[in-house]
């Protein structure tokens, strides 16, 4: 390497806050990725999470046939494995299918879609496919994955438990060298500014004051994973959440001193593709009522628990 480095002989984990929703991970101007303060020669597993593409080709009867337990899409069409399906053996002939559903399940859980052109390919799509690598620190104690991409990735944190971190939010730093099992830092290299935050984290410099969260004091943050509605910093209570396209079709929550609530709105959206209409939500309690367009939420990958 042409970039002058220096021997850093002070242990690393030393020079780092234990937060626990922080990792010691940055990526270079290449897109590699650096796991380090680690020790050395240890087993470490790390979850990707990115888009997927995988062709598929439908059988002579128009039948596409998946297999996965992971949302996927085909023709702009979003399938969830873990709906409700009918339940049906694939006809041995095509002339079986009349009086099949679109799409069915079959015994051995692979999703069945229907109506398309017979020994056609088709694309599938994973917008949150994930897939685990076991990976192994080098003797100076870092991993470095090369031309590394992908939406989100879950770490194991500088206190040892494990959190997902956006790669795009990742610091970009010169990459660490290791060289005779001594590692060496590139000049001006600062540990602290080498910290990955979880996603949803924000740290801060000291506690803020204690403050209830009141129908005042209240700034509602909506979110989704999946077809989960995630709302957070809302007052203990009791909420109402309704399709604002149909405000018959609602659900009530108990909030709790989280101060968050999940909601499955599975049904609607099933509602909303059938009809190619967008949707909203409202979220209503005494004095707090507020719009959610579920198209504008951004995506997370993990559904918090608030009971």
């Amino acid at each position: 390497m042409n970039k002058p480095f220096t021997l850093l002989t002070i242990f690393i984990s030393l020079q780092l806050p234990a937060i626990a929703q922080q990792a010691t991970a940055f990526k270079d101007k290449n897109s590699s990725l650096f796991l380090y303060a680690l020790p050395p020669n240890q087993a470490v597993e790390i979850e990707i999470q990115k888009p997927l593409e995988k062709a598929v080709q439908a059988n002579s009867c128009g039948l596409i046939i998946v297999k996965s337990d992971d949302t996927f899409s085909v023709e702009s069409q979003t399938i969830m494995p873990n709906f409700n399906f009918n339940i049906r053996e694939l006809p041995k002939t095509c002339t079986e299918l009349v009086g099949y559903p679109q799409i069915f399940k079959t015994p051995t859980g692979a999703i069945a879609i229907g109506g398309k052109t017979p020994n056609a390919a088709y694309t599938i799509s994973y917008p949150n496919h994930k897939v685990k690598k076991q990976l192994t620190t080098n003797a100076c104690g870092f991993v470095q994955i090369r031309n590394f991409s992908a939406s989100f990735i879950n770490l194991p944190t500088v206190t040892g438990g494990r959190a997902d971190f956006a790669f795009s939010a990742l610091s970009i730093k010169e990459p660490l060298l290791c060289f005779k099992s001594v590692l060496y830092f590139p000049l001006n290299f600062n540990p602290r500014d080498a910290i990955a935050n979880a996603v949803g984290f924000v740290p801060r410099v000291a506690p803020p004051p204690t403050t209830t969260i009141t129908s005042q004091t209240a700034q509602p943050i909506a979110a989704k994973s999946g077809n989960y509605l995630i709302v957070s910093s809302i007052p203990p209570g009791t909420y109402a959440v309704s399709n604002a396209a149909n405000p018959t079709q609602n659900k009530s929550y108990t909030v709790t001193s989280r101060g968050c609530l999940v909601s499955d709105v599975s049904d609607w959206l099933r509602l909303r593709t059938h009809l190619g209409t967008p949707s909203a939500f409202l979220i209503s309690r005494q004095g707090l009522t507020f719009p959610v367009v579920w198209s504008a939420l951004q995506q997370v990958p993990t559904v918090p628990t608030c009971n």
